[in-house]
Order: C-alpha cells, then structure tokens, then sequence
C-alpha cells in the first residue's frame, strides 16, 4: 500500500511517525545541509537583508535559502519563525525532505506554498502543488527551503523531483 501511495507522492508523513519523538537528522540530511549552507548566497549587504521582510522577499524569490538548525531550536528556527508565514501561501516553493524509511532513505525536492511554521517543534505545514493533502513535515527531515529562481507562477512548477536530478 505504501508504494503505491509514494507512487503518487513520495514524501508520506508515516514516513517520520516511525523516527520517535526525539528523532535527529541523519547523516544524510546534515550534510545536505552543510552543502546547502556552503552554497548558498550571502544574505545581501546594503539593503539590510536580515529583517524578516526582506527574508521574505529573498525567499520567495529563490535569493535566501533556509536551512534548519542541526540541533534544533538554533538561530535558524528564530529566524525562519520571524518570517511573515502568513504570506508564504502566496508562493510556490520548494522543500528539500528526507523521505522513506529509515535506514533506507533518500532526497527528494516538493512544490508547494508553506502554510505553517513551528519553532518549537521545527515542523512546516505544506501544501504540495498538484492536489495533494497538505502534510507537516518535521525539522529533522527538512533538508532545506526556497523559492525557484526560475520557476515561480502557478502551474510552472512540478509537484515534486528528485533532487539528485536538479
């Protein structure tokens, strides 16, 4: 039943029900992050660039990425927890998400507009593009988040890709 559901979808939130209640990231999701962090643009000098509108504004047009905290709460939580997520269901991003089952999991890229943000628990509330039901996805499983530089109107970008295929 599963794989025909992750035919569909590949994120399934059954995914994270198995990893506990203090589950970490893996290793395969810290280094993503790591690599997300060493490749990501430096926030902008000379507009402010680190007020919660202008993360916004970065964000939804694909010029910030957001990567959790490792050990989570950190100063990313704070961050993204400052952003005016009210606002972010007005555009198409993209999360980066450990799916399957643990040990035996892998990256995968979702489309979609954020509907929450918890800063305690890390968790984002996402609505995938195409009609599939919103999910929460936990903290430890978030790899990293953004807008698509070049993909943002509706019907331009896809429901979700691999992400070693971007």
């Amino acid at each position: 039943m599963l794989s025909l559901l992750r035919g569909a979808y590949p994120y399934l939130e059954v995914d994270a029900e198995r990893d506990g209640a203090c589950a970490q990231p893996t290793s395969l999701v810290t280094k993503a992050r790591a690599a997300c962090r060493d490749t990501r643009p430096a926030v902008r000098a000379g507009r402010g660039g680190t007020g919660s509108i202008e993360r916004y504004n970065d964000l939804v047009v694909g010029a910030y990425t957001w990567v959790p905290d490792d050990d989570h709460p950190g100063a990313a939580a704070a961050e993204l927890a400052e952003v005016p997520i009210h606002w972010l269901g007005d555009w198409p991003l993209w999360v980066d998400v450990e799916w399957g089952r643990r040990p035996d999991t892998a990256l995968h890229r979702l489309y979609g507009t954020v509907t929450f943000f918890d800063p305690d628990t890390g968790h984002v509330g996402f609505s995938p593009t195409g009609g599939h039901p919103a999910i929460a996805v936990p903290g430890h499983r978030i790899v990293a988040l953004s807008g698509d530089r070049r993909r943002r109107g509706p019907g331009e970008v896809p429901a979700h890709e691999p992400v070693g295929e971007l």
